[in-house]
């Protein structure tokens, strides 16, 4: 008894304490939204595992959209349209499986759009958070930041919520490490090791697109990993003129024997948002997603365009990786860190510490406020580990140089 007396003496709410408040304590939900990456499955299974005996879990599909039509379509079709029951045996292999079993979308319940509903960027968080809180004890957002953004505002009004952080930009603030990313740098180091043998077979100047749209972070580390020549990143302006200029310098004129000679190819990792000089990123059109971010456009492309206008060297190619570096089957990195990213979860939710998010640190496992990740970023800081003059990172002692920014 002294030890329970001295549990309960912290303050806080504790599951056992609430068993008796109704039939909603004893389900919680989960959802995965954005894009997908390796690690969500082994998230859920180990949500599912560690509430064994302690809740029943269901799946919320795709995101932020299965929680907006169980809301605002509250009938039996819909949820049996957008949930699921998760049971040990339905969890039982999706750790060994990349994406997300429960589906994903980009939907924001504060900006949505139903035109059988006659609803045009609504802010429909109110019926979400009504729902949800009837519904479950607790819900658990495994997303990035658009996702733990809209998470972190309906904790604010009160959702019982437990964030997850996954995203392969690792642009998440309040954690070290993010779902997916360990993956996907392997994917694009691997990629870019790759391409290197078709770049020098033909003596050609490569510019490979990765993901990485405010936050150069997988660009650079992959980029440092495959030892590229040169590399962009959105945190800096690009100024063409001067990545060009190094191209040309270092690539020999042909002649006998050129094929001896180590710089007869060259090779550049670009992030997919890099900001050119005078023009910015490069944009598919000014539409925005449901989050307020432009769709954006090939910017490997438009500079492979550049290049060859501005030097009149033919001999140059882009290529974008999209989706690979966050398909397949998760790293051993991504697959512990899922793991244990879920079963903190679920220790927060026994403790009834909501509006919380798993940060996933070098040591393991442990919180931040969900606020914290609330219209913030997190980027390199490249005044120092990137030379932009050089188009190279700066090597210093620590792992990540990483600063925060208001998104």
């Amino acid at each position: 008894m002294a030890n329970e007396e001295e549990q309960r003496s912290d303050g806080r709410i504790h599951f056992e304490d609430r068993l008796d408040e109704g039939p909603a304590l004893k389900k919680i939900a989960v959802l995965t939204g954005g894009g997908d990456c390796p690690g969500l499955n082994n998230a859920i299974k180990q949500i599912v595992k560690s509430a064994l005996g302690k809740f029943d879990v269901a799946g919320i599909t795709e995101g932020w959209l299965g929680a907006i039509q169980i809301s605002l379509r509250p009938d039996s079709r819909t949820m049996n349209t957008y949930t699921t029951h998760l049971t040990e045996e339905a969890v039982r292999r999706v750790d060994r499986e990349g994406g997300t079993m429960l589906m994903t979308s980009r939907e924001n319940p504060f900006k949505y759009t139903d035109a059988e509903l006659n609803l045009l960027n609504a802010d429909v968080s109110d019926a979400v958070l009504k729902r949800l809180n009837d519904l479950y004890y607790a819900i658990v957002v495994i997303g990035g930041e658009d996702t733990l953004g809209a998470a972190g505002k309906l904790a604010q009004k009160g959702l019982r919520v437990i964030g997850v952080p996954k995203t392969i930009d690792k642009d998440l603030c309040g954690t070290q490490y993010t779902l997916g990313f360990d993956t996907a740098l392997n994917v694009a180091n691997s990629g870019l090791r790759q391409l290197r043998s078709s770049a020098g077979s033909h003596g050609m100047v490569f510019f490979v697109e990765i993901m990485g749209r405010r936050a150069g972070h997988l660009t650079y580390h992959a980029g440092m990993a495959s030892n590229v020549h040169y590399m962009t990143i959105p945190e800096v302006e690009t100024d063409l003129d001067g990545l060009f200029k190094l191209i040309h310098e270092r690539k020999p004129a042909r002649y006998p024997g050129y094929h001896r000679d180590g710089r007869r190819y060259t090779m550049v990792a670009v992030a997919e948002g890099t900001r050119i000089k005078g023009i910015g990123e490069i944009l598919k059109d000014r539409k925005l997603d449901q989050h307020g971010n432009p769709v954006l456009g090939d910017v490997t492309e438009y500079i492979v365009k550049e290049y060859i206008a501005r030097t009149g060297d033919r001999l140059a190619r882009s290529m974008a990786l999209r989706y690979l570096p966050r398909s397949g089957e998760p790293s051993a990195q991504d697959s512990i860190r899922g793991i244990k990213a879920g079963k903190k979860a679920l220790d927060l939710i026994l403790r009834a510490e909501f509006g919380r998010m798993v940060s996933i640190t070098l040591e393991g496992a442990d919180d931040v406020p969900l606020a914290d990740v609330i219209g913030r970023i997190r980027v390199l800081d490249a005044q120092v580990c990137y030379d932009s003059d050089n188009f190279r990172p700066v090597i210093g002692n620590k792992f990540f140089h990483e600063r925060e920014i208001a998104k």
